[in-house]
């Protein structure tokens, strides 16, 4: 830090500033000075002081009149010399002040990278904890990296992804595909693309720049405002679980299907569940009316959702599930065995998973998918009696005391008239994939419980 104390000649700085300025500095040592000034922000603020405080010098020490020479001139002349002089001398400080500031902009960083081992910019490897500066412009051409910006905000990117840093809270991205977790100090941040803007207005979103240069954009969490780039279209608040994409020629503002595998690393930072297969989509609201037991109302084929329905639930005596071992499980004789129940004492978080065809065909609509998690599976309850024996513990309406009359549909873990297997679901040996493979029609809903041990 610069300051009475410092300024001495221990400290290169101020000798080096002194001769910038008296233009005597040699080819290394104007190396040095640059490479102080765009390191240290306090030397930039030193810089600026002395630039001011050498104009006033200079405007004080070269005034060739002398009193002599003045005397033959009118006194109103010199009251107007004096008031142009004095003028110029503001003007002079101001444009050193601005220009100074604009030079401390230019040169403080605004963001650090921290990538991944094997990740390298288009020219070359990444530093850990490497500085941008505002205008920064990068090209990733492989591995993953975070950016973390001075304002708090943090984005992650994978390869390929060709952006420009805007500020300390914004980002221009020309291509690839991002990921934004923004924290209160970072309300604001701005993503421009060559289709629109987007801002956050306190949430986790990803914005992907696609090959014809539309512009995808899913919320996992808050909301963000969505804007093309042509005044015709009002912006759009989009909440969570939702998504749009603006189209690069007509810049409007089209709904999309969300899905949330974008989301995975805010995810699994803060669930049990490490990855899912494209066809799950992880919702972090469990919604009332899906509790209660309705169904149609998040129809899609071929998706499963995952909802977390309590977490951290204590459990005082043996909870009963339909299955509790590592294995395939295709036949109602194969579970709710009397050894399936997870002990008590046991800590456990419950998930729900979810599915409801959209499709009005009379047909049977299949899905499969896996789901890693980061702890063990202990056990899962799928026929409908035992989900509505459970409920007073697992269902989060139920939680005051006061359960609701709560309907439920359950697996079909059995043999179609045909021999085929209808719903078959999978748990590994170290209870942590679960792989699934539903069949349901329209007027139906599969649904179960997983009942995983709590971090």
């Amino acid at each position: 830090m610069i300051s009475e104390n410092t300024s001495n000649w221990e400290d290169p700085l101020p000798r080096l500033v002194a001769l910038y300025f008296d233009q005597r500095l040699d080819e290394s040592e104007l190396q040095q000075l640059q490479t102080r000034l765009k390191t240290d922000p306090d030397a930039r603020v030193f810089f600026a002081q002395f630039s001011i405080l050498q104009t006033q010098l200079e405007w004080v020490c070269t005034d060739s009149v002398s009193p002599r020479e003045m005397t033959h001139i009118p006194a109103s002349y010199h009251a107007r010399a004096r008031n142009w002089n004095l003028i110029l001398y503001i003007s002079c400080c101001i444009c050193l002040a601005i220009g100074g500031l604009f030079f401390m902009y230019l040169t403080t960083p605004v963001a650090h990278v921290y990538p991944t081992a094997d990740s390298h910019w288009e020219s070359g490897l990444i530093a850990d904890e490497e500085t941008l500066l505002s205008g920064s412009r990068r090209q990733l051409s492989n591995g993953a990296i975070e950016i973390r910006f001075t304002s708090g905000s943090i984005i992650n990117l994978q390869a390929p992804a060709l952006f420009t840093i805007q500020g300390s809270n914004a980002v221009f991205l020309e291509a690839g595909k991002l990921v934004a977790d923004i924290p209160e100090t970072g309300h604001g941040f701005t993503v421009e693309t060559q289709s629109g803007q987007i801002v956050d207005l306190g949430t986790s979103f990803s914005v992907n720049v696609e090959a014809d240069r539309n512009t995808e954009v899913k919320v996992y969490r808050g909301k963000v405002q969505v804007a093309g780039t042509t005044d015709s279209q009002t912006p759009l608040d989009l909440s969570a679980n939702q998504a749009v994409e603006i189209d690069s020629i007509s810049r409007s503002i089209l709904p999309r299907d969300y899905t949330s595998s974008d989301f995975i690393p805010l995810i699994a930072r803060d669930y049990s569940v490490g990855s899912f297969s494209e066809n799950v989509v992880f919702q972090e609201q469990f919604p009332d009316q899906i509790a209660r037991g309705e169904f149609q109302l998040l129809e899609r084929d071929g998706t499963v959702f995952l909802f977390p329905e309590l977490r951290e639930i204590q459990l005082y005596n043996n909870l009963n599930v339909s299955i509790s071992q590592p294995g395939s499980y295709w036949s109602y004789e194969q579970i709710e065995t009397d050894t399936d129940f997870i002990p008590r004492g046991m800590k456990v978080d419950c998930y729900r998973l979810y599915y409801d065809p959209a499709s009005n065909k009379n047909e049977m609509l299949p899905v499969e998918g896996t789901i890693h998690f980061h702890q063990p599976v202990l056990g899962m309850i799928t026929t409908r009696n035992r989900l509505l024996e459970t409920d007073h513990i697992l269902n989060p309406l139920c939680q005051g005391g006061n359960c609701p009359q709560i309907k439920h549909q359950e697996i079909e873990t059995r043999v179609s008239e045909d021999g085929s297997r209808q719903d078959i679901i999978t748990l590994s040996e170290d209870r942590k994939t679960l792989n699934f493979k539903l069949f349901t029609g329209t007027n139906y809903i599969d649904e179960f419980r997983v009942l995983v041990a709590a971090p």
